[in-house]
């Protein structure tokens, strides 16, 4: 990664002494850089919080990138795949990971949100809770192929608790309908999701484990395009993942900010309930791909039956980490002595190539 930087000097230095050469009019005509355009497809329960930060913050503008965002309440996944969109932001990992095995030409080239997610009960139930064996012969609402549906089932299976017959799962189509099956008591426990704890506390539910003590790694949402990615596009997209890291900088050292640039994508909701959503403490949003995690939930999902008949499939082929590593030397070719992004460099090594 860090090898390419010798040839980015050369090229500097070449195009700096063409630009003394030949005068002010081609100095000008460097300035006139191409415009380059995305369009972006995240969940309309989740938004886009670094998306929504490298917008407000100019981020995209920067690299002279237009971004056009498009909210779903259903169906990116198949509007990537139909070529309407060129990238699906907030879509999970377990989702693109069930169309790869069905033989979607997917790649993930990036990540965006991490941890967050609760296992909710009814207050007064809470302590009945406190390990994993505390949930045999227990209901249990569930969202399909959810993050927390994968981390959850996952370190049952883990635990030796079989998920098939020592607990019952009542699978539902929303966070909404998990909330209300345990507040009704049809279920006992509701894998919920970030953002919806004022609704949870209002019905007199809590949370007894996040997704993050379960899994403390685990995933939700990559950012992930369709393969065959080159000219223009992975120019783009590697444009686009810059703003990404960027915008995790501003989130973790000014949370108001995210706050600030998450309100228009969440109109209709008071600001508390956005600050929710964008900023919930259990939550990370971070830009790196993470691939030794998203291998994990591959093998998560085949250990729980989620996939099979993979053999066919190389996951190694479903990764292209070219955008994001180009951009993150960019930025420290630019910022040579800053030490964020030293560490920013240090994690992607440690999450994506310095592991079995």
């Amino acid at each position: 990664m860090r090898k390419r930087k010798w040839l980015f000097g050369i090229v500097m230095f070449f195009a700096l002494t063409l630009v003394a050469c030949n005068g002010d009019e081609e100095k000008a005509s460097t300035t006139q850089e191409k415009t380059y355009k995305l369009k972006v497809g995240y969940g309309q329960l989740y938004g886009a919080p670094l998306a929504d930060i490298a917008r407000a913050e100019g981020f995209f503008e920067d690299e002279n990138l237009e971004v056009e965002m498009v909210s779903f309440t259903s169906g990116g996944l198949d509007a990537l795949q139909a070529d309407k969109i060129d990238i699906a932001l907030t879509f999970g990992t377990a989702t693109p990971l069930n169309y790869i095995a069905q033989g979607a030409d997917f790649k993930f080239v990036g990540g965006h949100m991490e941890g967050g997610q609760p296992v909710v009960t009814k207050k007064e139930n809470a302590s009945q809770y406190k390990t994993l064996e505390d949930f045999k012969g227990k209901k249990i609402a569930t969202i399909r192929l959810g993050t927390l549906d994968v981390v959850f089932k996952s370190a049952l299976d883990d635990a030796g608790i079989d998920i098939h017959k020592d607990v019952e799962f009542v699978e539902v189509k929303s966070v909404a309908d998990v909330l209300e099956a345990v507040n009704s008591g049809k279920v006992d426990v509701g894998l919920s999701n970030t953002g919806h704890m004022t609704k949870t506390e209002a019905l007199g539910l809590t949370p007894i484990f996040w997704s993050n003590d379960l899994s403390p790694n685990d995933l939700c949402c990559r950012v992930t395009v369709r393969g065959n990615i080159t000219g223009d596009k992975a120019v783009a997209y590697k444009k686009f993942m810059k703003g990404l890291i960027r915008a995790e900088r501003v989130k973790l050292e000014n949370p108001k900010k995210n706050l600030e640039a998450s309100k228009p994508t969440f109109k209709q909701l008071p600001e508390e309930r956005v600050n929710e959503i964008v900023n919930e403490k259990h939550l990370i949003n971070s830009a790196d791909p993470n691939k030794r995690e998203v291998i994990n939930t591959w093998k998560k999902m085949q250990d729980i039956g989620y996939i099979s008949d993979v053999e066919t499939i190389n996951l190694e082929n479903h990764f292209d980490l070219s955008m994001y590593e180009e951009a993150l030397d960019e930025l420290i070719e630019g910022n040579p002595n800053d030490e964020y992004y030293k560490q920013v460099l240090q994690r992607y090594n440690e999450q994506n190539l310095d592991f079995k």
